[in-house]
């Protein structure tokens, strides 16, 4: 009689039918504190990505990203002052030239006045989209992850896109403040809030001549240090949580790498489309 054929959890398939409480072990708690692994997603990533697998969690960098959204937002109001009337006109007028349209300039007021009060909302609205935000990555990522056949959960994924996230963010608003406070006042009445260059120069947008296309300086924006950055720890800690060798960051690359791809060129086509 012959020995019954013994299978491996490597071998097992991902997403098995069984109930999730049977297939997955008891989370272990956590052996990294929050500021631990805010710093040590940039820092020792392989460490805390193994950390953020025994014990995901995702509240805290959801609020720690929401705080620097709202501290790099009040702050560029505090130094910079912009002139929302002026920015907002410019923008109106320029998207009416690109359709070869003119409005009576009482439409023009009002419809600066309509773009002002907006715009006093866009902490409110940056603070609100930051979980939504991570949510949809992770269920986009989720479904890449299946694909590769990664034996890992959602709350997982969700995990490693809000921590990495929350960290490269919280390094972006000091560098953005550092930025701020070095430039004198001529360089910071330059700044232009709508450019997808930004204030700090990470990106190819920031040396392009400034009569470049919208399409061109869309493009160069998304090439982005900050966002590589992010891009290389999410191919990192996704490989972690996968609890596959079979499965590195190479292979996780394919998923992350493809859909930043695929946002690239969807916003790429909306500003050839709308301006």
């Amino acid at each position: 009689m012959s020995d019954p054929e013994i299978r491996t959890s490597e071998d097992a398939p991902p997403y098995a039918s069984t109930p999730m409480h049977d297939q997955q072990a008891p989370e272990e708690p956590a052996r990294i504190g929050p500021f631990g692994r805010l710093t040590g997603t940039l820092l020792s990533p392989g460490e805390t990505f193994e950390d953020i697998n025994r014990k995901p969690t995702f509240v805290a960098p959801m609020i720690v990203a929401i705080c620097a959204i709202l501290a790099s937002t009040f702050f560029f109001q505090w130094r910079v002052h912009p002139d929302w009337d002026t920015i907002m006109r410019n923008q109106i007028k320029k998207q009416l030239d690109r359709r070869n349209q003119s409005i009576p300039e009482d439409q023009l007021n009002k419809q600066v006045e309509v773009s002002k009060k907006f715009a006093q909302f866009f902490p409110l609205i940056g603070s609100v989209f930051v979980p939504i935000s991570y949510v949809i990555i992770a269920g986009l990522f989720a479904l890449g992850m299946m694909f590769i056949q990664a034996k890992t959960t959602f709350k997982k994924i969700l995990s490693v896109v809000a921590w990495t996230s929350a960290s490269v963010l919280v390094v972006y608003t000091i560098v953005g403040a550092t930025v701020l406070m070095v430039k004198d006042e001529e360089g910071l009445r330059s700044i232009d809030p709508t450019q997808s260059s930004g204030y700090v120069p990470s990106n190819i947008a920031a040396f392009l001549p400034s009569d470049s296309s919208a399409v061109l300086k869309s493009l160069a924006g998304s090439i982005d240090f900050f966002t590589i950055w992010q891009v290389i720890l999410l191919c990192i800690g996704l490989a972690v949580i996968a609890n596959s060798r079979k499965i590195t960051s190479s292979k996780t690359a394919t998923v992350v790498v493809g859909f930043w791809i695929v946002w690239i060129l969807l916003k790429v086509a909306g500003t050839a489309m709308f301006g």
